[in-house]
């Protein structure tokens, strides 16, 4: 390298004898424009200086207000003989570097981290999972939304659902739900999310509510010994307790949707398509700031029986279809959610929402080859999914700058379901799935780049929990109604009276229909009966007419017989005289002859 030149001594060079390269940055022009490098380190400290004199602020919520997406990397385990060198684990940070056959790094393939919440390797087994991504969100009452993110086949469903002896996400929160409020569940569908808004439910409402859950649940009663082992397995893994909240009661609502080729479904609706009919599509409502799905089915969930059975009940109506990398692929993105409805006595309502999606895994059609349906389908998934990755830069470039960008959360209802977690509205936690092989490498980058501009997000809108206030809640009109017994008591009284109320509306229900029976099993009876008398009539009709007819045929014969019998009496007396005739008529002959002989 030369000497640094003196500014004072350099010399003036034209462009035919230019600079030295590397004095070159010390003699660029610099801006006119004058720039206060201290303004917003000024601005900063008066923003702390004024946040620290507010004693209504407080330290936890300062830094929930700043907190970022939670990002975790599960890495799928792979057989012995699979080899995996691309990747190395650093505590949190995810080494990446593609080697040739020789062991050496791929030419223009430089060394790349990726750097996670946590990162999960092989030995890490469900239980774990759970514990670290959602077991404590579920404890302090945060709405939040969880989805796997990965390529095909690289265990997003496994992660979410499991199996039999290795339960996943959704069961496990399932469980952990249903267990904290299992002290203020309320039997009764009395409140409902309606459009994004908490809406306290009428009568009959809650009996139409009550008879689809019951037409749902019986549906799944073979699925009952499932869950028994599906719960022993969580219960020997999680010590979960339960909270007693006092003058509170709760009613949890559940809900699961599938966005197949970016069309809404719903997988709890009790009406199944027919062979001619195809399953009807919702559509997605932005209004006011909530997003909605206009006439999805909630069911409520009155135990974690019923909320398993509802979530074994939507599965049977994804779609799933075999590809070149996954032989049981799922086709598209399901969402199962979970609406909590917490009712304080004073007469406020407060919504915890959880959403669990599962998402498609992205393709490439190399790896797939995929065809025809397969192939379209591919392509919404990947659209969607790039989609997702557009709205998450959108999102990591508006931090830097002070007039924001439009976040295009219309282009996918993938992004429209998922907006308010996008937002920073609800607490956003993704779990990286990989498959280490070698050959998905270049899938892998993809997938992890996706991650890294999701990790880099942070959300400085607070957090706020949905609160409503009742203002003509027929809660606290009964709480009202005798203030000398505890809560407890008007809980189980109100609990015996709408008990009470719709088992007298089911067993009028019942009569009203066996009257119903009773009159149809009559009519048909009457009309039985009439078709039996018009037979009979019309049988002894045809046996008259038959008589008659043998009479007349006999008659017939008779007359026939008579009649034939005087004709052969005739022919006889008329041949007689014929006979006298030509007697008498022969003898005057003989005389003549006679005289003439």
């Amino acid at each position: 390298m030369p000497n640094p030149v003196d500014p004072e001594k350099r010399e003036v060079r034209s462009f035919l004898v230019s600079r030295d390269p590397s004095i070159d940055r010390r003699y660029r022009p610099c801006p006119e424009r004058q720039v206060a490098l201290f303004q917003n380190l000024e601005e900063e400290e008066e923003d702390e200086d004024d946040q620290a004199s507010d004693d209504s602020v407080s330290v936890a919520s300062t830094v929930a207000e700043q907190e970022g997406a939670l990002i975790y990397l599960r890495m799928r385990p792979l057989p012995n003989e699979t080899p995996c060198t691309s990747y190395r684990i650093l505590g949190n940070v995810l080494v990446t570097s593609q080697l040739d056959n020789s062991g050496n790094t791929v030419k223009n393939q430089m060394e790349k981290h990726f750097t996670f919440s946590e990162i999960f390797d092989n030995a890490i087994d469900q239980h774990a999972i759970y514990e670290k991504c959602i077991r404590n969100k579920i404890e302090l009452e945060e709405s939040f939304t969880i989805f796997t993110y990965g390529t095909s086949g690289s265990g997003k469903t496994h992660t979410l659902l499991g199996d039999l002896d290795k339960p996943g996400i959704i069961p496990r929160a399932i469980e952990n739900v249903f267990t904290l409020y299992a002290s203020n569940l309320y039997p009764q569908p009395a409140a409902k999310v309606v459009n994004a808004v908490v809406t306290i439910l009428d009568d009959e409402s809650m009996r139409k509510e009550m008879l689809l859950r019951q037409t749902i649940i019986s549906a799944c009663n073979d699925v009952q010994s499932v869950y028994n082992r599906v719960q022993q397995k969580i219960a020997s893994e999680h010590g979960f307790s339960t909270t007693v909240l006092e003058n509170n009661s709760v009613i949890i609502w559940v809900s699961f949707v599938e966005i197949y080729n970016e069309l809404v479904y719903d997988l709890l609706s009790p009406i199944a398509p027919s062979a001619t009919t195809r399953r009807q599509s919702h559509k997605i409502v932005s209004n006011d700031g909530k997003v909605f799905i206009k006439d999805l089915t909630s069911v409520h969930a009155k135990m974690a029986s019923d909320a398993y059975k509802l979530l074994t009940f939507g599965l049977q109506k994804v779609k799933y279809a075999s590809t070149a990398i996954n032989s049981n692929s799922s086709r598209s993105h399901c969402i199962f959610f979970l609406d909590i409805i917490k009712f304080s006595h004073p007469g406020t309502f407060t919504l915890t929402s959880y959403k669990f999606c599962d998402l498609a895994g992205s393709e490439r059609l190399s790896k797939t080859g995929n065809v025809g349906n397969r192939l379209k389908e591919a392509q919404r998934i990947n659209t969607s999914l790039m989609v997702l990755g557009r709205c998450l830069d959108a999102a990591n470039n508006n931090q830097k700058k002070k007039n924001a960008d439009v976040i295009p959360f219309r282009e996918s209802k993938l992004t429209m379901l998922l907006q308010s977690a996008l937002l920073g509205k609800e607490k956003l936690c993704m779990v990286v799935n990989i498959n280490p092989s070698d050959k998905y490498f270049e899938e892998n980058m993809k997938v992890l780049g996706f991650a890294s501009i999701a990790k880099n997000i942070v959300f400085k809108q607070p957090i706020s929990k949905t609160e409503r206030s009742a203002r003509y809640s027929w809660f606290v009109v009964h709480a009202a109604q005798d203030k000398r017994s505890t809560a407890a008591e008007d809980t189980s009284q109100l609990d015996a009276l709408l008990e009470e109320n719709f088992t007298l509306r089911n067993e009028i229900e019942s009569l009203t229909a066996k009257v119903s029976r009773l009159e149809k099993a009559l009519s048909q009876q009457e009309y039985d009966l009439r078709n039996q008398l018009v037979n009979n009539f019309q049988k002894s009709l045809e046996h008259r007419n038959r008589a008659w007819e043998d009479r007349l045929a006999t008659e017939i014969e008779m007359v026939k017989q008579r009649y034939e019998n005087k004709i052969e009496a005739l022919k006889a007396e008329h041949a007689r005289d014929l006979e006298d005739l030509n007697e008498e008529e022969g003898q005057p002959k003989k005389r003549r002859a006679t005289l003439g002989d």
